[in-house]
């Protein structure tokens, strides 16, 4: 029988490449952290974190034998670290602590949980010692627990509390009774945690196939709301005819079939399988699409109105409340600009990308939407997709949620090669200095059939360069196109909400 391979070599001979390059080697050096955790279940290491005192010396002696950067970072607020990284090849780095209190297990005591609670001895030839486990981490590994190493590791930093339901998504463990009533009695201090400590947390929840189990259990743990104080309303708040579920169980609902259609696109959308793969191998636009499902209809409770004629719920406008609040609440995570603007887009979007599935909206009505949300346009389409297949009321017919799947289906499978070059037609469409050497002056008329055409491109009736020509010389000519049939959106929604 072959032997397992042990991960930890891979770690001892990274050490031996860079610890020569001490000159003073420290009184006691430990490799702490994940990289044991990782050891004890077979994972993959990828991270080496070590523990020592003086630990900006040491950093500095690293990197100036191996030409390496020195950067200081807030990896734990309770203690300095550095992290050397090599200047030919960043992917080669390790991490250094300033070890807390006066020996190991000093330092081991202010750790969050009994499986990040582990520490071996590095020796200065890169061979290791015993392992050193206080609290028993192996046990909870191979119990598959997250438990604390003491109730104050939550009051010291409450990033904790979500790194607990992380971990839990991460390993696939479970959160300890004990550990849970702890994070439950301390929720309160989520406020206390910058927002982009946070958004990394939740961006690494995400990632898991199944995160709204996770969301659930935030929920129960009463982080949630910590977070997102907006949902609070949500729990509370019924819905109209067209839905079975009320504004927060519908959400979990949307997100739980997003997570669905993600794992196994081809069961819905067979020929559009690859492109949604494709598309959402981006951690960026996974994660945007999930918090989208989150936060979608986050503007109903303020939006709720009953109709005096009728006594129908109405929620009129709730997508633009809802994209005001969820810039709010992606200032107050520190989202990129890039995450902020696809997450804004899309929630005030949501509603309209549902209305572009009916039979009657011309190419022209749907292109413009989709150049608006540009590289959201597949995740929104899929997220559709979710919100009608969780519409399930008694004015929700079956026939409009297979309308709308069809739609999807058919534009998500021809979006590369159909839809995409629609979007980017400035290599073969028309430009002022044609108009101009057309006859036509600069001014409003200019930039009303420059508007025109590319109507007219997107409408299909313009195809390159010489047919956007011709477009032009006859508006300059003053025929003009046909226009477009206004539409009423309240009365075209079908799902009212």
């Amino acid at each position: 029988m072959q032997k397992r391979p042990d991960p930890f070599e891979s770690i001892s001979d990274r050490l031996k490449s860079w610890l020569p390059a001490l000159t003073h080697f420290p009184e006691s050096l430990y490799l702490v952290g994940g990289a044991i955790r990782d050891r004890e279940m077979g994972r993959p290491i990828t991270d080496i974190d070590l523990a020592c005192t003086d630990a900006e010396k040491v950093a500095t002696q690293l990197a100036a034998g191996r030409d390496a950067t020195v950067i200081p970072f807030l990896k734990n607020p309770a203690a300095p670290c550095y992290r050397v990284v090599r200047r030919s090849d960043p992917a080669d780095q390790i991490d250094i602590a300033e070890l807390r209190g006066r020996q190991i297990l000093d330092d081991l005591g202010h750790r969050d949980f009994t499986i990040n609670a582990m520490a071996v001895e590095i020796h200065s030839d890169g061979s290791s010692g015993r392992c050193i486990d206080p609290f028993d981490g192996r046990d909870d590994i191979r119990s598959k627990r997250i438990r604390m190493t003491a109730p104050a590791v939550f009051t010291r930093d409450p990033l904790r509390m979500i790194r607990a339901v992380r971990f839990a998504a991460d390993l696939g463990f479970t959160i300890t009774p004990d550990t849970g009533t702890q994070i439950r009695r301390h929720a309160g201090r989520i406020d206390q945690i910058a927002g982009e400590r946070i958004w990394t947390e939740l961006k690494r929840i995400f990632q898991h196939p199944d995160s709204c189990a996770y969301i659930r259990l935030m929920d129960e743990l009463a982080l949630l709301e910590g977070i997102f104080p907006e949902i609070g309303p949500m729990k509370t708040c019924p819905q109209n005819a067209y839905h079975h579920l009320d504004v927060w169980p519908h959400t979990l609902a949307v997100l739980t079939y997003c997570e669905e259609i993600i794992a196994a696109p081809a069961s819905r959308f067979g020929p559009a399988a690859d492109q949604i793969t494709r598309h959402l191998s981006s951690e960026h636009r996974l994660t945007l699409l999930k918090l989208t499902a989150l936060l979608h209809d986050i503007g109903k409770p303020a939006t709720r109105k009953r109709k005096i004629s009728d006594g129908r719920m109405t929620f009129y406008g709730h997508d633009k409340t809802g994209a005001r609040m969820a810039e709010d609440i992606a200032r107050r995570l520190r989202l990129s600009t890039v995450e902020r603007s696809g997450l804004v887009t899309m929630v005030a979007e949501h509603l309209h990308i549902l209305v572009l599935a009916m039979p009657d909206v011309t190419p022209s009505a749907r292109m413009r939407l989709f150049r608006k949300l540009k590289d959201n346009t597949i995740s929104l389409i899929i997220h559709g997709a979710a919100d009608v297949l969780a519409t399930r009321g008694p004015r929700s017919s079956d026939a409009y949620r297979r309308s709308y799947l069809d739609w999807a289906g058919e534009t998500l499978a021809t979006f590369g090669n159909v839809v995409q070059p629609r979007l980017s037609p400035d290599a073969d469409n028309i430009r002022g200095r044609d108009l101009i050497n057309l006859g036509m002056a600069p001014g409003p008329d200019m930039g009303q059939t420059l508007d025109d055409i590319r109507k007219a491109w997107d409408d299909g009736q313009v195809h390159d360069h010489a047919t956007a020509l011709a477009l032009a010389r006859k508006l300059i000519e003053g025929k003009k196109t046909p226009g477009e049939k206004p539409r009423n959106k309240e009365d075209a929604d079908p799902i009212d909400n």
